[in-house]
């Protein structure tokens, strides 16, 4: 006999969040934290920050498990030059987790969420 699936068991994250939607608001609660810390803003120095949220929302999309094709740059070249440190990355996690909190996202998908952008740290730091 075939076991039904559970579709909510293979939600991914991407649809737990609620799509492009809540995608980009994630996105934009994100960058409004970061670029209001000291810690973090100077990278942002000469961005065009509408550019970056639209590209940001779409890498987001597509790691989360969304039905988004990404054809952007590796992690490792759109860090290039920028020679973020390990305390920049900590409060970018911060703010990162500050924001999903702000959204009302589940401890458990914060926790994923997290455990994912800590697995990428060395395409991004010092490079």
């Amino acid at each position: 006999m075939k076991e039904e699936i559970n579709r909510d068991e293979v939600r991914t994250l991407y649809d737990k969040l609620g799509g492009n939607t809540a995608i980009r608001a994630v996105v934009n609660e994100f960058y409004d934290r970061m670029i209001n810390d000291p810690v973090v803003s100077s990278v942002f120095d000469g961005v065009d920050l509408v550019s970056l949220r639209k590209h940001q929302a779409q890498f987001l999309a597509y790691a989360l498990g969304g039905p988004v094709k990404y054809d952007g740059s590796t992690l490792r070249e759109s860090h290039t030059g920028l020679n973020i440190t390990d305390r920049q990355y900590e409060a970018t996690i911060r703010h990162l987790n500050a924001t999903l909190r702000k959204l009302n996202v589940e401890l458990e998908d914060r926790a994923k969420i997290e455990a994912f952008i800590r697995s990428v740290k060395p395409f991004i730091i010092n490079q």
